[in-house]
């Protein structure tokens, strides 16, 4: 089985500790694919041709991850600076680089149309294609993170999976109940909102299951989502359930938490 991850990546720099980590949602979703037995797992992506260009490209070899189809463009990688406050992590500043305006190569789509699940995400690219790509035939999910009111969720009628990340509903006093099944309204496919500490909901047009979260003393959320996102998608290549692909997605993001930063590193 096999899942292609398309769109962002970025380094994700420390400024108190002064280290990076290879990061973005797209990437990060490959990377965590790739551990999981029996998945094989490819990226599609831009960097630039600085530094953090080389760091992006190696720490993707070390993880066993293809470069053969990440672009070189010329120009700056995008960097997010970070700051972690009593294990949540705060982006500072973000420097989109040579992923600003990135398109993706329609000749590339007969490679994408071989793997049986495509994932894409809100701040990457590609998505103009996925109505083409839906013929083709492999599960088409997108990661819309917070965004709950965008112009890309235009994309979802033709997705398998329409993930959000909904914790902020919570701190306002919001029903994420009620938000989750009407944003399934929207598709035939799953909807699933991670809660943070508060699990997770799925809703697949007829029921609304919920996921609890692993306790876990937490060093670092970043690329927890990712890992919840990866997890999930892959347990349901393998034929599970809804209910036990939330609890194998809380398992994956339990362990993300555990470490600094997404994964590799300096």
């Amino acid at each position: 089985m096999s899942l292609l991850a398309i769109g962002d990546n970025c380094v994700d720099f420390y400024r108190e500790l002064g280290v990076s980590f290879p990061g973005g949602n797209a990437l990060n979703v490959a990377v965590y694919s790739s551990r999981i037995s029996g998945i094989k797992a490819g990226y599609v992506g831009v960097v630039g041709t600085d530094e953090r260009g080389d760091f992006i490209l190696s720490q993707m070899r070390e993880n066993g991850i293809s470069t053969e189809y990440v672009r070189r463009i010329t120009g700056k990688t995008a960097v997010t600076t970070i700051s972690v406050r009593g294990g949540d992590r705060f982006f500072d500043d973000y420097v989109e680089g040579v992923q600003e305006g990135a398109t993706f190569p329609r000749e590339e789509l007969d490679f994408i149309g071989g793997f049986d699940a495509v994932h894409y995400t809100v701040w990457g690219f590609g998505r103009e294609h996925i109505p083409e790509m839906k013929e083709r035939g492999p599960l088409l999910s997108c990661d819309f993170s917070s965004e709950l009111v965008s112009p890309s969720m235009e994309i979802m009628p033709y997705l398998d999976y329409s993930f959000f990340s909904g914790r902020q509903l919570i701190d306002g006093g919001g029903e994420p109940r009620r938000v989750i099944e009407e944003l399934g309204a929207r598709t035939r496919g799953v909807v699933v909102m991670t809660l943070g500490e508060n699990g997770s909901l799925a809703f697949d047009g007829d029921r609304t299951y919920r996921g609890e979260a692993v306790p876990v003393k937490v060093v670092d959320t970043l690329g927890a989502g990712d890992a919840f996102i990866a997890s999930f998608l892959c347990s349901r290549l393998k034929g599970m359930g809804i209910q036990r692909s939330l609890a194998e997605g809380h398992v994956a993001a339990s362990e993300i938490c555990g470490r600094l930063g997404a994964w590799g590193g300096d």
